[in-house]
């Protein structure tokens, strides 16, 4: 009885990690087509777009502290400069580009 609870439990979590691992690739996808020409590829915002729109810099403590829900609605809602997503992006792939912010972050 044992043995199948086990090998449950490791295909959940091998299609979690695989779940995370495609949201991270669909999240860089689109953040290079969206977001990368003012945040610059690293999320710095120092791209001329970036500087000039003042575009936050991802690793600032003040983005880092907010929530995955505040930063989904600030990409569907839009912020001072940067436009809305909401009709552009569906609630998934802003939920995907939240993770690889996340992982600029971390980087």
């Amino acid at each position: 009885m044992k043995r199948p609870i086990l090998w449950l439990s490791l295909l959940a979590l091998l299609c979690l990690t695989s779940l995370a691992a495609r949201a991270q690739n669909n999240g860089a996808s689109l953040f290079q087509s969206h977001c990368a020409l003012c945040h610059g590829a690293d999320g710095r915002g120092s791209t001329p777009a970036g500087k000039a729109f003042k575009a936050p810099d991802f690793h600032d403590s003040t983005v880092i502290k907010m929530t995955d829900a505040e930063l989904e609605t600030i990409i569907r809602k839009g912020k001072d400069k940067m436009p809305a997503y909401e009709d552009k992006l569906s609630s998934s792939e802003i939920k995907s580009l939240v993770v690889y912010i996340r992982t600029l972050q971390s980087k």
